[in-house]
């Protein structure tokens, strides 16, 4: 940390092992900042309190949690959307436990739906985060879960693939105390996303 600077403060979804902590991780490691301390949180919404109370921190949220639209909402003269990322979540899948033949429940955080059809399952629970999900998969809570396919390969004597779903490119918004915005779009010029689809209407 530099002398006279407040320490910088990165909240985001915990516990450890989150998609929100490898993606945070790397965005600050891309924005060159080495010295950064990371607050778990379980609700965005206190966690968007802290940013507010707390000088140099910045909440960083997966642009699919369904409470984007609240944390951008709530304090919009107070905490500002500062900026966004791109970068990919862990490898996901559905993982069962070994002792239940025919998965019935399911256990998901409720950002990951999308990647399911409900009508598979008689009912799914909905969990704060991933490893949470595995946690309580493996204490029996639910037959089945939407998790990262790292706990199958750390207890493959209690789980079992049901369904890989891999890496999933999503996007990440980052907000701050302090406004960026001054009339002119903020991101990184990329002509090159539209020179195919330029070529195509050329010919």
């Amino acid at each position: 940390m530099l002398e006279g600077f407040d320490p910088i403060t990165v909240v985001t979804l915990g516990p450890s092992g989150t998609c929100h902590e490898r993606a945070s991780t790397e965005y600050m490691r891309f924005q060159e900042v080495g010295d950064f301390e990371m607050i778990f949180i379980r609700d965005f919404l206190k966690g968007l309190e802290m940013v507010r109370r707390t000088m140099n921190s910045f909440l960083i949220q997966c642009s699919a949690h369904p409470l984007v639209h609240e944390v951008t909402e709530r304090h919009r003269t107070e905490v500002f959307v500062v900026d966004t990322f791109i970068y990919p979540t862990k490898p996901l899948a559905i993982l069962g436990r070994r002792d239940v033949q025919h998965a019935k429940t399911l256990g998901l955080v409720p950002a990951t739906a999308g990647y399911i059809d409900e009508h598979r399952w008689d009912s799914t629970v909905s969990v704060d985060s991933k490893p949470i999900v595995a946690r309580e998969l493996l204490a029996g809570r639910f037959d089945a879960g939407l998790t990262h396919l790292e706990h199958l390969e750390a207890h493959p004597e209690d789980l079992r693939l049901i369904e890989a779903i891999g890496e999933v490119d999503t996007s990440w918004v980052v907000y701050g105390s302090q406004r960026r915005f001054q009339g002119s779009v903020i991101g990184i010029p990329s002509p090159e996303l539209f020179a195919e689809g330029k070529a195509s209407a050329d010919k």
